[in-house]
């Protein structure tokens, strides 16, 4: 009988523990973004962009990350996309919700929209913050890959900060922002999947 108790209070301790630590997973603190972990002066790799959405759809069933192709650059453009409903089927979606679509980085040296993005999603999953009612939020966390991928810190004189960001030009040096939906470089054409 005093073992059966013994087992009976090592499995509560480890289901409480278990438990805490899911709540400190969904706590907005414990997804700090480089931005704010460094007082503003760094904005995220491509590469750590990627992993906090995929470690944030991990940790919460209303984050959804999808891929809509192949950028210039070889690396799948990313969609993120944000429903408390955790249902990510647009043609579903489309019928009784409003879909809000925020593209970041399509001159990857103008970053704050990276790093405001990335901290409204992990808001909204944590419920910091809310949409409205019927509301969709998606987000292509970085348009141009291939500007993100070729970081440095001298190729915008005129801007105070972040210490490294990525090159107004995609991997064929196409500028993004002046040829953005017209499908010749190879960038637009993921985004096209999306509005068909």
């Amino acid at each position: 009988m005093k073992k059966a108790v013994q087992l009976l209070c090592t499995g509560c301790v480890i289901l409480l523990l278990q438990q805490c630590k899911e709540a400190l997973d969904t706590d907005a603190q414990n997804w700090v973004t480089p931005y704010e972990e460094k007082g503003g002066t760094q904005t995220p790799t491509y590469e750590e962009v990627i992993s906090f959405y995929l470690d944030l759809a991990k940790a919460f069933p209303s984050i959804n990350v999808q891929t809509l192709g192949k950028t210039d650059s070889g690396q799948p453009l990313h969609l993120v996309t944000y429903n408390p409903d955790g249902n990510f089927n647009f043609q579903k979606i489309g019928e009784d919700k409003a879909l809000v679509l925020i593209n970041n980085g399509i001159h990857p040296g103008e970053s704050d929209g990276i790093d405001a993005c990335m901290m409204l999603m992990r808001d909204l999953a944590t419920g910091e913050k809310e949409v409205p009612k019927n509301t969709v939020i998606a987000s292509i966390p970085i348009y141009n890959v291939g500007g993100a991928l070729n970081r440095n810190s001298t190729s915008r004189v005129n801007q105070n900060g972040p210490a490294e960001y990525g090159f107004r030009g995609n991997a064929r040096n196409y500028d993004l922002n002046r040829d953005f939906i017209k499908p010749t470089p190879k960038m637009p054409k993921p985004l096209l999947l999306f509005f068909t």
